[in-house]
C-alpha cells in the first residue's frame, strides 16, 4: 500500500512539474512568435503605406523598427495589373530571390485568398491598389531561425529538468514516506498483536461459557454471551484478513477456473436461505466463464456479497444475480430490494465499518467490514467494483473481474 501511494504521489508531483513546464515553454515560445509576426506586420504595412520602399526621412515606427531597419530588413515585392499581369517586380533589396521566384510567390499568395500570411520563410503582405494589387514580402529566416532554436532548446533543457525533479522526487519521495511507513508498520503490527491478545481471552470466555453450561443448563445469557463471542472472533479474523491484503502479504495462487461454476454452487448455498426467510431469489449465469484468479478468495467475495444481500434486503424482498460475460472480463451484478436507500453512487459501502443506517444494521449482527474485504479481493484480482442505486428501494452491486 506505501509503495502504490508512493508511486502515486510521483506520478502526481511528475505530473505538476510537466504541466507547469508545458505552460512556461508555451507561453514565452507564443509571445515570441507573436512579437515576431507583429514587428512583419508592422514593417509590411509601413512599406505598403510608401510604395513598396522606405522614404529618405524615415523615422522609427517603434523601438523595434529604428532607422537601422531599412539596411537590415530584406524584402522584395510584385505588383500586378487588375487583369493579374505582372506589371513590376521589385527584388533589389534581397539577393536570395530571382524574378521568377518573387512572382511565383506573390501568385501563391493570391491563390491563398489572405490578406497576410507566410509563403515559406517570408510574410506576406496583399494590398489593393487603383491600378491593380501589390504583394510585398519580408524575409523572416533570421527571425525564424531563431524562434526554432529558442523552442527547441527550451524544450531539451525542459526534459533534462523533468527528468533532474524525477531524480530528486524519487530520492525524496523515500525519506517524506518514513514517518507514514513507520506509522502504516506500527499500524499494521497493532492489528496483528490485537488480534492474538484478543483471541486468548476470547477463547478462554468460550470455554469458561461451555463449563458454565455444563454445570447449570444453557440460557438467553449464555447463548447471547457465545453469540457475542462468534461474532468477535470473525471480525478479528477479517481485520487481520483485510490488513494482509491491503499490505500485500495474502499469498495468491492464480490458477484459470470456471467462474460459472463458483458462482452456481455459491448461489445455490444461498438460495436456500433466503427462501427460509421468504425472500425471492433468481439467477442468470451464462454457462463456461473462464476466469484467472484465487479460487479460496473468489469464493470468499462470492459469500461475502450474497450474504450481504440476504441479510440485508427487505422483509419478502427479491435478489437477481447475473453473471455474464463482458469484453474479455466476466461480469457478476448483485441487486436486490432494500426498504429505503440514498440514491446514486454508494461506493462508500465499501468502505471499513461504514453503514447506512448503524442502528438497522447493528440489530442484523454485521460488522461493516465484509464489502471491504469484497473491495479487496477484487483490487487483488485488478477488477473493478460499484454500488449504485437507481430508485432508492434498490441496491445493485457491480464486480468486473
Amino acid at each position: 500500500m506505501i509503495q502504490k501511494l508512493r508511486k502515486q504521489f510521483i506520478i502526481v508531483a511528475m505530473c505538476s512539474t510537466l504541466a507547469v513546464l508545458t505552460i512556461i515553454i508555451g507561453v514565452m515560445n507564443v509571445l515570441y512568435y507573436y512579437r515576431v509576426v507583429s514587428n512583419a506586420d508592422d514593417l509590411l504595412v509601413y512599406l505598403s503605406e510608401n510604395d513598396a520602399s522606405f522614404p529618405k526621412n524615415f523615422k522609427s515606427i517603434h523601438h523595434l523598427i529604428t532607422p537601422e531597419t531599412p539596411y537590415e530588413t530584406r524584402y522584395f515585392s510584385v505588383r500586378f495589373t487588375s487583369d493579374q499581369n505582372v506589371m513590376l517586380v521589385d527584388t533589389g533589396r534581397i539577393t536570395a530571390v530571382r524574378t521568377k521566384d518573387a512572382i511565383s510567390f506573390a501568385r501563391e499568395a493570391i491563390k491563398k485568398g489572405k490578406q497576410s500570411g507566410f509563403c515559406e520563410n517570408y510574410r506576406y503582405l496583399l494590398t489593393e491598389k487603383s491600378e491593380g494589387s501589390m504583394v510585398i514580402f519580408v524575409d523572416l529566416s533570421r527571425e525564424l531561425s531563431s524562434f526554432r532554436t529558442i523552442l527547441y532548446t527550451s524544450i531539451g533543457v525542459s526534459v533534462l529538468g523533468l527528468f533532474a525533479v524525477f531524480l530528486l522526487v524519487l530520492f525524496f519521495s523515500k525519506k517524506v514516506f518514513l514517518p507514514v511507513v513507520d506509522s502504516y508498520q506500527k499500524q499494521k503490527q497493532f492489528i496483528t498483536d490485537a488480534s492474538h491478545e484478543l483471541k486468548t481471552p476470547l477463547t478462554i470466555i468460550s470455554a469458561n461459557i461451555e463449563v458454565l453450561e455444563m454445570e447449570s443448563e444453557e440460557n438467553n445469557w449464555t447463548i447471547s454471551i457465545k453469540k457475542q463471542i462468534d461474532r468477535m472472533i470473525h471480525l478479528v479474523e477479517q481485520m487481520v484478513s483485510l490488513s494482509k491484503m491491503d499490505e500485500g502479504q495474502e499469498t495468491i495462487h492464480k490458477e484459470h477456473l470456471n467462474f460459472s461454476t463458483l458462482v452456481t454452487e455459491a448461489s445455490d448455498s444461498f438460495a436456500t436461505v433466503a427462501q427460509s426467510r421468504e425472500k425471492a431469489f433468481e439467477t442468470h449465469i451464462e454457462d463456461n466463464l473462464s476466469i484467472s484468479g484465487d479460487e479460496k478468495l473468489l469464493r470468499q467475495m462470492l459469500s461475502l456479497l450474497l450474504e450481504n444481500a440476504v441479510k440485508y434486503s427487505n422483509e419478502h424482498g427479491k435478489i437477481v444475480l447475473t453473471c455474464k460475460k463482458k469484453g474479455n472480463k466476466s461480469e457478476l451484478v448483485i441487486w436486490n430490494t432494500v426498504d429505503e436507500i440514498q440514491k446514486g453512487n454508494l461506493d462508500r459501502l465499501f468502505e471499513r465499518f461504514y453503514r447506512l443506517d448503524s442502528s438497522r444494521n447493528s440489530e442484523k449482527g454485521g460488522s461493516g467490514i465484509g464489502l471491504s474485504i469484497v473491495k479487496s479481493i477484487v483490487n487483488v484480482h485488478r477488477g473493478k467494483i460499484t454500488a449504485y442505486s437507481e430508485d432508492g428501494t434498490s441496491l445493485k452491486i457491480t464486480v468486473v473481474i
